[in-house]
């Protein structure tokens, strides 16, 4: 079994920081997608069976009761096997035009847009410190991250599904909320993760990485670095020459 390597442990290439800068940049100016026919789901989001925890994180991220998807409970097999595909023709990629693996979209019933769920194949972790003043980082995989618009999840998967050796590489896993382009609600954060966690848990386990590549059973929002306060500093006081 993969054991969690701490964060800071972790060198990230340039190419890496450019390449998740890229997508950040992209996230925070692309118009989100329009919707396509949708089909009613219960708590199963694309063939991820969510927790009571994870579905009403969902629906809090929605702002919603119920939620549609765009693809059927067959997703998670299909986008399984095109990354498998995809990790025998091409390898993983870390720039900026890496191959996105679309899970699905979910939506609230008769929106237009909703929360896209996607996977990467990714070369190496970034390093996390250039993202923390809009991220918060969470204790999960290699790296979590997340923030209103968007969360990212890094697992180390080790699976005989992409070789008889059973390789092990890393899959990235990646929320996009178009929905939360002006909000500032930052519990938004932590409902991003959840729902983030419950789709590459499933996708682990679908692959057959080995020890659900270090993901834990359950969701924990424990922060791995809390937060920074946006805070100035207050000019220190004038001093009064001594008489």
């Amino acid at each position: 079994m993969l054991s969690n390597r701490p964060v800071r442990h972790l060198a990230a290439t340039a190419a890496t920081v450019a390449a998740l800068a890229a997508s950040l940049t992209a996230c925070d100016s692309n118009e989100p997608a329009e919707k396509p026919t949708t089909q009613a789901v219960s708590s199963n989001l694309c063939g991820a069976q969510l927790s009571t925890g994870a579905r009403k994180a969902l629906l809090y991220v929605l702002g919603s009761k119920k939620f549609t998807t765009s693809e059927s409970t067959a997703a998670l097999g299909k986008t399984a096997r095109a990354l498998v595909s995809g990790y025998q023709e091409k390898g993983p990629d870390d720039s900026a035009t890496a191959e996105e693996y679309q899970l699905c979209t979910a939506y609230a019933p008769a929106a237009d847009f909703g929360v896209e769920l996607s996977f990467y194949l990714s070369k190496t972790v970034p390093a996390p410190t250039p993202l923390l003043p809009k991220f918060t980082q969470y204790e999960m995989g290699e790296l979590a991250l997340s923030r209103p618009l968007n969360a990212f999840l890094y697992m180390k998967c080790s699976s005989g599904s992409f070789s008889s050796d059973g390789d092990s590489l890393l899959i990235r896993g990646e929320l996009t909320n178009p929905l939360a382009v002006n909000s500032d609600d930052d519990t938004l954060r932590e409902k991003n993760m959840n729902v983030l966690h419950a789709v590459s848990l499933a996708m682990a386990k679908e692959l057959g990485c080995k020890g659900d590549a270090g993901l834990p059973a359950r969701f924990s929002a424990r922060f791995a670095v809390q937060p920074r306060p946006d805070r100035t500093p207050s000019p220190a006081p004038p001093r009064t020459p001594l008489s």
